[in-house]
């Protein structure tokens, strides 16, 4: 029988979410897609054990964590990166041009319009088997097309609401995979993998990981993750054509004058109750 005492998994859970959240707990919660208690109830002072289901979405939303050591702490916490993504992110042969998105030809004056959906709950099932036609083609001015192929998508669904709305436009330059590792944290493109299609969303990179993190701005929609060697093509995001006048500060005014409207009122009933306490003070004073 072995003396090494084994490390409580909730130390274990408390490292990963220091790696990988940078400590965020509610962040971690919102990646496994469970709710915030459900973390502080492990985390916190009544130390509850995660069951079976809790361990398997942990491990379905951190592909990069090796299940031995979530479980029973043995080994180390992340797998070894696979070298194949490694070479091929840095491949000047591979991923140089769109295989999947047409490009338009000619001058760089114009873009292909495509009428495949772009949202979180669209999945390309076909694009394996047939490559995508575009709708048309979109003129636009030459400084808005400067090096690079580009291609216009429509915006479907809520996924990415407050910042893009459905029947929303997207503009993007196609990103080699050489380019990839210069994308700024949260940078916002249309990504296409075989498992998925093609999703409007913002990216977090982790490149010596092999997978990339793929999340929504709508908080009702939860992050997801993709193995890097799922990921055909990567759009990065330029400019946005829209027909919607959202407002985004409707309603701010009602709930302004709703909250102005509580103050007075517990300003009012602050006042009765000093008053009726400097009343009971008056009555209770000798008279001389």
């Amino acid at each position: 029988m072995s003396d090494k005492t084994e490390e409580p998994i909730h130390q274990r859970l408390n490292l990963l979410i220091q790696s990988l959240e940078d400590g965020v707990q509610r962040r971690f919660a919102q990646t496994i897609g469970v709710a915030s208690g459900v973390v502080g109830d492990m985390l916190g002072q009544r130390k509850s054990k995660p069951g079976f289901d809790l361990i398997s979405k942990i491990l379905q939303a951190y592909p990069q964590i090796r299940a031995e050591w979530l479980m029973r702490g043995e080994g180390e916490m992340l797998k070894a990166p696979t070298p194949p993504n490694t070479s091929a992110l840095h491949s000047t042969k591979t991923g140089t041009e769109p295989r999947i998105i047409a490009i338009a030809e000619g001058e760089n004056t114009a873009a292909p319009l495509y009428n495949i959906r772009t949202a979180a709950n669209y999945k390309g099932d076909g694009l394996s088997q047939e490559r995508p036609e575009p709708d048309g083609i979109i003129s636009l001015p030459k400084w808005l097309l400067r090096n690079g192929n580009y291609a216009v998508f429509p915006v479907v669904g809520d996924s990415m609401e407050p910042t893009f709305y459905a029947r929303d436009y997207v503009l993007c330059r196609f990103l080699p995979k050489t380019e990839w590792n210069d994308l700024r944290e949260d940078a916002v493109v249309v990504i296409v993998s075989e498992s998925r299609g093609l999703q409007l969303k913002r990216l977090t990179f982790r490149m010596g990981e092999g997978y990339v993190r793929c999340k929504s701005d709508n908080r009702q929609h939860p992050y997801y993750q993709l193995d890097l060697d799922d990921v055909l093509e990567v759009w990065r995001f330029e400019w946005r054509i829209t027909s919607s006048a959202h407002n985004p500060t409707e309603g701010l005014a009602e709930r302004v004058s709703t909250v102005e409207e509580t103050l007075e009122d517990m300003r009012a009933l602050l006042e009765h109750v000093l008053d009726k306490q400097e009343i009971r003070q008056l009555q209770a004073r000798p008279i001389k």
